[in-house]
């Protein structure tokens, strides 16, 4: 089996991964967190720690997250970047760490504020690699993903990662940090209906030109999207066959 090639952004990603958990493990050795530095919690937010809130989603906290979450990013999150091109890419990316930080900070200041949970660091990928499954899952939700070692079509891959974490963040003891990942996949998604809607894509000028430049990718766009017309997912109509493709001005259709 031929494996794909890693995009540019998405190697730049799991070097970042693979460097910053070598280096926190070489700090754990002198008893220095760099997970309190660089993670995300209401408390150390409130202490001034605002860069948390971008820094957290670059920090694996285990060898398996970083394996794993690096294999998303360079399968998926490749295909991603190739289709959308990097600039769209990384706003879709910044959409999904913000939207997480958001929801975990306020989950957690409404419902865990008089709990240590308030105070122990978010960190990790782990929101930006499921946000990633679930725009694979839209895109092309009649392919096949494996949960485990089982295969699945990707929309009911897509639906059983978001019934989990439903019920890690409802019926769990550290349901908050199942609700910083149910937060990216929200804000995923939103960020792919935007970016499909031209009426509010409009509104927000810098957004346009931001996909790859390369007229095969256009081409290769709309070979993907002849192959996904029969997906039930639809959040936009597909376009008629007639109408002519101009390039990354005109907004992705997601089905």
């Amino acid at each position: 089996m031929q494996l794909p090639a890693m995009s540019r952004i998405n190697k730049g990603l799991v070097i970042a991964f693979v460097a910053l958990f070598v280096f926190s493990a070489i700090l754990g050795k002198y008893d220095i967190s760099l997970a309190n530095i660089m993670g995300l919690s209401s408390g150390g937010l409130l202490s001034g720690k605002i860069w948390t809130v971008l820094t957290y989603a670059f920090l694996p906290h285990g060898f398996l997250e970083c394996l794993f979450d690096g294999l998303i990013f360079w399968f998926i999150g490749s295909e991603l970047e190739n289709m959308w091109g990097p600039r769209r890419y990384v706003y879709f990316l910044l959409t999904t760490i913000l939207g997480a930080a958001f929801i975990f900070l306020l989950i957690g200041l409404i419902f865990f504020a008089n709990t240590s949970l308030a105070f122990y660091p978010l960190s990790g990928p782990a929101g930006m690699a499921s946000t990633m499954c679930v725009a694979y899952g839209v895109l092309f939700p009649e392919r096949t993903m494996y949960f485990f070692f089982f295969p699945l079509q990707a929309k009911w891959f897509v639906i059983l990662l978001v019934g989990m974490n439903l019920y890690h963040g409802f019926f769990t003891p550290g349901g908050l940090f199942a609700w910083a990942q149910i937060g990216a996949m929200i804000s995923g998604f939103l960020w792919m209906v935007f970016i499909s809607n031209p009426n509010l894509k409009s509104l927000f000028p810098w957004t346009k030109n931001a996909g790859p430049r390369d007229p095969k990718a256009g081409s290769h766009r709309r070979s993907r999207k002849s192959k996904n017309k029969i997906s039930h997912l639809h959040i936009v109509e597909p376009p008629s066959e007639e109408e002519p493709d101009d390039g990354d001005d005109t907004p992705p259709t997601y089905h």
